[in-house]
């Protein structure tokens, strides 16, 4: 565990991500991250897009509903999850039960 606060809120710009019971943040480590070259950020998106792929077929067959977010405020998640220079977050991924 890096931080104990409930940081949901700040995973997205929508105003359900406050209340969903998991919300999942892809982070690429390494050197100097905020600097990347187009193909290391290329390589980091392409490798969390994968994982979140496999996190759909999970809750897929678990009767959960998910969506994958580009729309977070990298500046404010990089500070409140104490990330670094060598961590950038890629994708939030929010996981609940579907909507009724």
């Amino acid at each position: 565990m890096v931080i104990k606060e409930d940081v949901r809120a700040a995973t997205g710009t929508q105003e359900f991500v406050a209340n969903a019971p998991l919300n999942l943040v892809y982070v690429a480590k390494g050197e100097n991250a905020m600097n990347w070259t187009d193909a290391q950020k290329n390589a980091a998106c392409v490798n969390a897009a994968f994982i979140a792929q496999n996190v759909y077929l999970f809750c897929a067959s678990g009767g959960l509903g998910c969506v994958v977010r580009g729309l977070f405020d990298g500046e404010k998640l990089q500070q409140v999850l104490q990330l670094g220079n060598d961590k950038v977050a890629i994708l939030t991924h929010t996981i609940g039960y579907p909507a009724n």
